[in-house]
Parts: structure tokens; sequence; C-alpha cells
């Protein structure tokens, strides 16, 4: 049962990939017709923009319909979750796997169309797949999973690159014997992105936040997309400054309670319970991971990563809606650590 369930929904997923682009509005689609058209010729091998618009005019992708884009690009990410395996108890109505259902929804949406996020999407499917393996040992897919964030981070997003340094910080002092060490994890894998930030500062002048997130939401302060723009309220002038808007960054993304303002629109709302749900779920497993360790050392890493990432969205995000997408990006690392000692007789 667990099976029809998954290819159930991925059976939806396409349909929805293939409705979606006729009744939902256009702000949905402004990144991929921006990659399509690409107006001011960026196409080029760095960069995200450029290496995405590149891929859809080689490929002549970004020439057909976003429904028959949808058609072709769903069921590879679909391979992915299936390569990663099928929970045992999917077919179950349990709040994990309504997420999971939900997720699925969301990918047809965000990915069902030209995206930066379907190249984020398969690497991060990469990465997990990397760790599955039992011949594998620990060191080398430490190894080639650095190896690949460096270049990922090289010629796609930047920040990509500082997931090994930010996981190994958060690594370090979880090996310390506090009460509370997943608390203190997170919050030093905060301290690692602002110290990065410092550095950048002295050598360039800017913080993270202020050259990425404000300047972006100060372009578009009076657009009609700018009222879930994430605004910290300490300007990241300073190094206190900095680090008072990556605290308020990640509780904005991670535990977005202040979307509630936004009762008015249900998408809004609806991801709003989608991450309070999602978020306490990882922090669980992260605990658990933690008294773990000895047995799970694989799982634990790949749940490093994800925090890594998950502060570093803290430092770039720029609102709600970009916070959902770049999630949905990275679901892969999700979709594995919530269903982790399900996949355990493929992983050691």
């Amino acid at each position: 049962m667990n099976k029809i369930q998954f290819y159930i929904l991925v059976v939806l997923s396409l349909l929805l990939g293939v409705i979606f682009p006729f009744v939902l509005p256009d702000r949905f689609f402004l990144d991929a017709g921006l990659i399509v058209e690409d107006p001011g010729n960026e196409k080029g091998w760095i960069g995200s923009y450029p290496l995405t618009m590149l891929f859809y005019a080689v490929t002549r992708l970004g020439q057909l319909p976003y429904s028959l884009v949808a058609l072709i690009q769903l069921p590879i990410l679909y391979l992915c979750f299936r390569l990663i395996g099928i929970p045992d108890k999917f077919q179950l109505f349990t709040i994990k796997n309504i997420l999971v259902y939900l997720s699925f929804i969301m990918i047809a949406v965000f990915i069902g169309q030209p995206s930066k996020e379907f190249f984020t999407f398969l690497f991060m499917g990469l990465i997990v797949l990397i760790f599955q393996p039992k011949e594998l040992s620990l060191g080398v897919c430490l190894l080639i999973s650095f190896s690949l964030f460096v270049v990922f981070g090289a010629v796609f997003r930047p920040y990509f690159a500082f997931i090994p340094i930010i996981s190994i910080g958060i690594f370090l002092i979880t090996r310390i014997k506090f009460t509370n060490r997943w608390i203190l994890g997170i919050v030093t894998g905060m301290a690692v992105i602002v110290l990065l930030s410092f550095s950048h500062n002295l050598v360039k002048g800017s913080f993270f936040s202020e050259m990425s997130r404000e300047a972006l939401n100060l372009e578009r302060m009076d657009k009609e997309d700018a009222d879930t723009m994430i605004v910290s309220p300490i300007p990241p002038t300073n190094i206190f400054g900095e680090a008072f808007a990556t605290v308020y960054g990640f509780i904005s993304v991670n535990l977005p309670i202040n979307g509630l303002k936004f009762f008015y629109k249900p998408q809004v709302v609806a991801f709003v319970f989608w991450q309070l749900l999602l978020t306490w779920i990882l922090f669980v497993r992260f605990g658990y991971l933690l008294k773990d360790y000895t047995y799970r050392k694989k799982e634990f890493w790949l749940m490093l990563f994800l925090l890594s990432y998950l502060v570093i969205q803290a430092i770039f995000e720029p609102d709600l809606g970009s916070a959902v997408r770049h999630k949905i990006g990275v679901f892969p690392l999700f979709y594995f650590l919530l269903y982790y000692d399900e996949f355990k007789r493929k992983i050691s």
C-alpha cells in the first residue's frame, strides 16, 4: 500500500503540474518568465540565473508550455524520491506523511515550470544518495559531499559552499556534553554564519544580509509582492545588527508565527502551519540523532547539512514566498530525515 500511495501522489502531482499554469496567478511564474525570456542576455556557465537560463535555452525546454515542462521535470524529481526509498507506512495519514503529501503538491507548484530549484533539488538528492550505500564509509561520504558543496557553490549559488563550514561548527559543539545540545548546535550555526559575514564586511565592506536580503527588499519595497518581506527591525550595519538580523531571519523562515498576520492570504497561513510542524518534527529528530550518534553517524551529518542550510536561509532569504520555494528545492534532505529510521536497511 505504501508504494500505491506514493504513485497516486506522483500522478496527482503531474495532473496538478499540467493544470497550475492555467489557474495560478502570474506572480507564481515570474521567475520562470525571467529564465525563459532572459531579457538581459545573462545566460552563461556561472551563477544560478545564467546557468539555468543556459540550460532551458540549450534543451529547448524554455520554448515549451509550462504544462509540458511539468510533465518532463516532475517525473525526474519523483524518481529521486523513489531511489531514496518509499517509507514503509507512507499510506497512513500521520502528521509527518501529510506534510510530505502537501510537499508533493508544492513541488508541482514551484518546480513544475522552468526553475532554478530543479537543479538544487537534483543536487540535494545526489547528496542523500551518496550517504545511503553501506559500502561507502562516513569519511568518503563527507569528502565527496564537501567537495560537491564547494563546486556547486562556485558555479551555482555561493552560499552552498558555506554548508561544510557551518556543519563542522555545529558538529564540534555538539560533541561537548551539554544539556539541550540541539539548541546550542543551532546557535553555533548562526554564530558561524555571522562570523563569516563579519569577515566579508572587513574585506568587502558589507554584511551578507545587508548585500542580499536588505538590498533586494529595498528595491521592491512598494511592489505588490513585497508584503511578506523579511525585514529586520535592526539594520545590519554592524556585527550586532547582523547577529540580530540572522536570529530574526531564522525565526521568520523556520518558526514564521509572524506570518499569521496574513490571515487573509490562505496560501501564507497554510505555509506557516506546514513550516511550524515541519520544524518541530525536524528538531525532535535532531535530538534523537544526538542521542544515537554512535549508530547514526551518516544520518546525523545529513541533518547537519540541513540545519546549515536553514541557518543560511536566516541571512539570505528575502521573504516568506522565496523561503518556501527554496525549501522545496532542498526537499530530498527533508524527505530522508523525516523517514531515516525507515530507510535504515539501506544505510550504515
